[in-house]
Formats: C-alpha cells, structure tokens, sequence
C-alpha cells in the first residue's frame, strides 16, 4: 500500500470510466451520491469524449474527481487512469450505465472476508420492457444474477471491489482489450480463490436496445473471446479459436440453458426471446471466427454498446 493511502482516510474510491455517458451518467450518479458524501468514500470520473474540461464536470457535479482524458480510450486505460489517481484503499468499479442499489458500496464492502482480494457484486438487468436490451443482459451478465451459482469464474468490472495494491501487483487492466479486460484480470484472482460474490450488492444495467448495436457488441465480445483465452486460464479456453466458432457458439447456448435451469422466470424469457438470442449468438460467432484478422478493438462509442 502506498503512502497516500495510507494518509488519505478514503477507505474506498469509486471509478467511472465514461465516453458520452450523458444519457445515463447523471441517474448513476445520482444513485451513488448517498452513498459518498459524510463516508470515507470518494469518486473517480474518467471522462474520455474530450468534450467538456474536468473544471466543466465538477461544476455540475462539485462532490466528485474528475479526469476528463483529450482523446477516446478504452474501458481499461480510463479505470487505470482513475487507479492511479484514487486515495482508496480499496477501489469500487462502476459503468456509467449501471445504476446501483441504495445499499451497494455497504455490501461490497461488508463481503471483504480475510483472504478476498476482490468481490464481484450482483448485475440485473435494467431495460427488463425491452426486447432487445433483456436479450443483451441474458448473453452478457447473466452469471452475475443475484440467484446465480456462487463458484464465479471471473468477474465483471461494471460491479466490482478490488483491493488497491492486487490492482498493481496485477499490472491493472489490459489497456488494449476491449471488451474482456476484466476477465483476464480477474480469472487469476477467481483460480486462487480470492475473488467472492456478494448477491446483494446489485447494480441495474442499463443495456443497449438498439438491434443493430447489440448485434455489433457481440460480435465485439466474440473478436475479444479469442484474447480472452490466450492470455488467461478462462475456463473452456480450449474453444477460443476461429475455426472452432461454431462449436463455441453452440456450447454459449447451451451453458446459458444451463445457468437458467434454477430460475424459471428467467428460462422462460429466454425462450420467448430465442429469436433473438440466437442472433446475438451468431453475431457473436462471427466475431470469433473473424477474430483471426487481428482486429484491433475500436476506442469509440463503447460505452454506448456495453
């Protein structure tokens, strides 16, 4: 731990990375000022659209950090840029779409058991009226539902506590990654048995609902899934290759099946929504397939298609 942790008195810092957040940043923010001011708390904004100084952000919002970045960056460089300014001991890492619960910083912190080097917090999805935005939370967050398995495999930085110095002594986030940087920092941490779930520590999620993003998302997840397992041990990392996209689409489907056997509501929403699914699941098939070109992950409007 460094000096200035040690000095600060801030116990926690929240870190919001954000690219032209304006749409839900401002509910987010509002959920988590209770939260903040009068607590050893603070908050850590890293705002990349280059359009507003971080004088213009504080005058809106005068109780928070901010750092507003001159040019695009993705998730994992921004939550570094906001680590490295942050006086916590521990650092709280929060999407500018994700809008958490009343009580959510207390039970992420109430879960740091001896031996927990990281706690992954409960994910629900905030756009449950909407078709598209459900099938997206179904594909991406639905191992993180507050009545999912306990045994995580890695966590998800939208809703996630992480010890200040495991952050350094892991070298931080994959800056070049997206999406996928907080799974090849956390699945060492999930191998050890250091990373705990805390159910009750939700966060809403407010995801895409247009068609044409979310199609474009999960191919972006499938190009990633292949980086994923070459540079940790994801589990069924084997499947991380093109030619085997198909195969890796169809188990995709079939571990989803698997998750929702224990949550009848859930399954049969998934059912009604299978058209749909089913596209995501091909898009992001694509995705991997295609993956074998290299493509670098573009730096623009990713927090509009998270």
């Amino acid at each position: 731990m460094t000096p200035e942790h040690d000095q600060s008195g801030i116990h926690t810092s929240v870190i919001i990375p954000a690219l032209d957040a304006w749409a839900t940043l401002p509910e987010v923010l509002g959920a988590l000022r209770p939260q903040v001011e009068g607590a050893a708390r603070e908050v850590v904004l890293v705002e990349s659209s280059g359009k507003l100084s971080s004088a213009d952000l504080e005058r809106r919002w005068p109780w928070i950090r901010v750092l507003a970045l001159p040019d695009p960056a993705l998730p994992g460089e921004a939550r570094n840029v906001g680590a490295r300014a942050a006086q916590g001991r521990w650092l709280a890492f929060l999407d500018a779409d994700c809008v958490p619960d009343a009580d959510w910083l207390d039970e992420l912190e109430n879960s740091t058991t001896p031996g927990v080097e990281a706690v992954a917090g409960a994910i629900l999805n905030g756009t449950p009226r909407s078709p598209v935005g459900t099938a997206a939370y179904l594909l991406e967050f639905a191992n993180w539902h507050p009545d999912a398995r306990p045994e995580l495999g890695h966590a998800a930085s939208c809703n996630l506590l992480l010890r200040s110095t495991t952050l350094s002594e892991l070298g931080g986030f994959a800056e070049d990654v997206f999406p996928g940087e907080d799974t090849i920092l956390t699945v060492p941490l999930a191998v050890a048995g250091q990373l705990a779930f805390a159910p009750q520590a939700r966060v809403q999620h407010l995801n895409q609902k247009s068609l044409r993003r979310f199609l474009s998302h999960q191919r972006r997840l499938g190009r990633s899934f292949a980086t994923v397992c070459a540079r940790s041990e994801f589990p069924h990392r084997g499947l991380g290759r093109p030619l085997l996209g198909p195969v890796a689409g169809v188990f995709r489907l079939l571990a989803l099946g698997w998750r929702l056997i224990a949550r009848p509501k859930q399954a049969l929403i998934a059912v009604t929504l299978m058209p749909l699914i089913i596209a995501g699941l091909v898009s992001w098939t694509i995705g991997l397939i295609t993956s074998a070109r290299g493509n670098r992950p573009r730096t623009i409007r990713w927090i509009a298609s998270s």
